[in-house]
């Protein structure tokens, strides 16, 4: 159903308003509300939405300058498109409620060091500017035409002491991630994974730090870089200390822990455990993310644990597995990556984190766009009938230490009647794709970037699922 959105606002600006045919008062419009890329001749624009519509049909509306509607309207959706014109020019005007995100930054942004800018973020409830430092992320993703950022902030871009900045509902961090979707389709792949995650499996120490949360989480938003509309974008959480609420170092201590698996080597498959140097970040294609201090690494317990999976032997591995892995975790993710097939997933691209001193050690999944029917770098790939999996992964379900074979399909079958229904996740997938295809989000990214969104490609998913389900429920089973 489209949502009609009302052009009254609770402040008045002067300059910035709405008017109707008959010269009547005009509607107030924030003046950070909206963007304009005059090349691509776009215009975004964020206004609140009150169920009320304005009396006589709008004919121009004042935003940098005076555009004129086409056709007169009674009212903005933000489910329709309007062409406006200034002059000879037309330009194509969209309604959103989503965050507009505008950078400003004199320098090329590069994937090292992060550039000075200036962060200037917009939504109903929110607006605010910033120092900042933004640059290029990823490995594959820095070969995209659409490139994504990260962007840190400062207090000044001088001292660039951190800032930390909450949105919407997001904890306040000083460090986000501008995922620029480029190789997937319909968006919504990495975001339908990680809220499953998020839904599917609570932290094991929850009861210790109710705010600890499982993943990331993040909101779609339209992104201007000095006044040129890059199209749709993700903005998100990383995976750290302070999410995950590991506990501080201390005294020199290391109890919380956090290592990311970076590369495809023998320790990420956990197949085998090179001797470590804790004067470098970086051993056994993991790199250490917290503590790093005073360039400090603490692979020590890390170390053993990779080790025990690579060397032990059965009776070791059934007797002392718990005392190093949360097991009830690795089942969790096994059954996940399986589901969604995320090839990329077990040999890098996971945390494994500690939560304290002496306690076992836990996965966390981490960029995950390909997955459902298709890899890395967006290609479709139609395989529903195999099993991914590591040595880890490999010990435990071959070996079976403590029963956890029927554990986990127990596990499979009691998500089966809960998030891993098919109601449930196909619900998941056709709310987020709708919302994005009714807010004009498709469309809007389509004019920059000439990348296709249409129907077919949720077709191809659905259908992918349903053979998935089909052969995971015929393998884990007793």
């Amino acid at each position: 159903m489209k949502k009609i959105i009302s052009l009254l606002l609770l402040s008045v600006i002067s300059g910035v308003h709405i008017s109707c045919a008959q010269e009547k008062a005009p509607f107030s419009i924030h003046p950070e509300s909206f963007q304009v890329d005059p090349s691509k001749k776009i215009i975004v624009l964020n206004i609140d939405a009150i169920e009320s519509d304005p009396e006589t049909p709008l004919s121009t509306i004042t935003l940098d300058t005076t555009y004129h509607f086409e056709t007169p309207i009674a009212s903005l959706s933000n489910s329709e498109v309007y062409p406006v014109s200034v002059g000879e020019e037309q330009f194509s005007l969209y309604v959103t409620k989503s965050p507009i995100l505008s950078i400003t930054v004199k320098d090329d942004i590069v994937d090292f060091p992060k550039k000075n800018a200036e962060f200037h973020y917009y939504d109903a409830d929110t607006t605010f500017t910033s120092a900042a430092g933004i640059e290029l992320r990823g490995n594959l993703s820095l070969t995209y035409p659409k490139k994504s950022f990260n962007v840190e902030f400062y207090t000044d871009t001088i001292s660039k002491g951190k800032k930390e900045i909450d949105f919407k509902d997001l904890r306040k961090e000083d460090d986000w991630i501008l995922d620029g979707l480029y190789n997937e389709p319909l968006f919504v792949r990495a975001n339908f994974s990680q809220t499953l995650w998020k839904d599917m499996y609570e932290p094991h120490y929850a009861s210790e730090e109710p705010k600890a949360r499982s993943t990331i989480d993040g909101f779609y938003a339209d992104l201007f870089i000095d006044g040129e509309y890059r199209g749709v974008y993700f903005f998100s959480e990383k995976i750290n200390r302070s999410l995950l609420k590991l506990k501080k170092m201390k005294d020199g201590v290391a109890n919380g822990l956090l290592f990311k698996a970076s590369n495809y080597v023998n320790g990420t498959a956990f197949k085998g455990a090179p001797e470590f140097n804790n004067n470098l970040p970086m051993w056994g294609g993991f790199e250490m993310k917290y503590p790093f201090e005073d360039y400090v690494a603490h692979y020590d317990d890390f170390y053993k644990a990779v080790k025990f999976v690579a060397e032990s032997n059965p009776k070791a591995f059934e007797a002392e597995i718990d005392s190093y892995f949360v097991v009830d975790n690795l089942m969790n993710y096994f059954l996940y990556i399986n589901l969604i097939r995320a090839t990329d997933n077990l040999g890098k691209n996971y945390y494994m984190a500690r939560y304290d001193k002496e306690t076992p050690f836990f996965i966390v999944p981490w960029d995950l766009d390909g997955v459902l029917g298709t890899i890395q770098d967006g290609k479709r790939i139609a395989t529903t009938n195999d099993i991914l999996s590591n040595n880890l992964f490999d010990r435990l379900w071959n070996e079976n230490p403590n029963n956890y074979r029927s554990k986990a399909i127990t596990r499979w079958k009691e998500l089966r009647r809960g998030e891993f229904s098919d109601e449930k996740i196909s619900n998941r997938i056709e709310e987020n794709y709708l919302k994005l295809k009714e807010n004009n989000f498709y469309e809007r990214d389509a004019k920059v970037w000439n990348v296709s969104h249409d129907e077919e490609n949720l077709t191809y998913l659905k259908e992918w699922l349903e053979n998935r389900l089909l052969y995971l429920d015929g393998y884990f089973k007793e």
